[in-house]
């Protein structure tokens, strides 16, 4: 096995660089993401509520309108359980985005002496727990779920818990059988790696790094989000005449007393 590996030998050190700079950009990306969050998030958020509020006005406008061309009474309650039912994906959208967007303000900033030592640790867990460098590793629930929380805690900066961690992973070793590392289809992967390398420097979040670089670009990038609320703003203001004008032409609504 050891032979194997020595004839791998560049191939291995390859495979070894491209895993870390892809884990390495993949966190540089979930970065960009936060900082993009932080600087646009709130109106993201309003322009989405904003949107909601059409969407919403929207869809009790076609069901009045289809209870008008039947000639039937809207029931308040069958209205309500339709637009939740209707807009419950939305809603939904809409917590995970306000929880993002808590999650964003709450990350903290590094040192660059403690981000140094944060590679570090990294890099050294990664060449003995990393599955796609030890695929034996995946035998052993114990060192599985080490690795997902350096995963976490690399991802976080958490030089603490990564220092912490690196302790339990010596120790689990110790008690650990794991054979000789062997990666089958290298080239193959490498090949993967680089691919997978490209894409994320290629797209979103990474891309935002070129915004957030750029303090026009910034500004730019607020004053469409502004330009596109009011845009929602006024349609939301039109559907809202268009709702009192069908109700004025005999639309009737059957309100449920508590």
């Amino acid at each position: 096995m050891a032979d194997v590996i020595k004839g791998h030998n560049t191939s291995y050190a390859r495979y070894e660089e491209l895993i870390n700079r892809r884990d390495e950009l993949k966190k540089e990306a979930f970065q960009y993401h936060a900082e993009y969050v932080r600087r646009f998030g709130d109106l993201i958020l309003e322009l989405f509520r904003k949107k909601i509020e059409c969407i919403r006005k929207k869809k009790t406008i076609e069901y009045c309108q289809a209870a008008l061309n039947h000639g039937n009474n809207v029931d308040q309650a069958q209205l309500q359980a339709y637009l939740e039912k209707e807009m419950a994906e939305f809603q939904a959208r809409l917590n995970d985005m306000v929880k993002e967007h808590e999650a964003a303000f709450k990350s903290t900033t590094v040192t660059e002496k403690d981000m140094l030592e944060i590679k570090r640790i990294y890099h050294r867990l990664v060449k003995k727990i990393h599955p796609d460098i030890n695929p034996a590793v995946t035998g052993s629930e114990e060192l599985m779920d080490l690795w997902h929380r350096v995963t976490v805690a690399y991802s976080c900066n958490s030089l603490k818990d990564l220092q912490e961690l690196e302790v339990l992973v010596m120790r689990a070793l110790e008690s650990v059988d794991i054979d000789d590392m062997d990666i089958p289809d290298i080239e193959e992967k490498i090949s993967d790696l680089e691919k997978e390398i490209m894409e994320i420097m290629e797209t979103d979040p990474y891309q935002y790094k070129f915004l957030l670089e750029d303090s026009k670009a910034v500004e730019a990038k607020k004053e469409d989000l502004n330009t596109e609320l009011k845009t929602y703003d006024d349609y939301s203001k039109q559907l809202e005449e268009v709702l009192e004008e069908l109700l004025g032409s005999g639309v009737k609504i059957t309100w449920q007393m508590n």
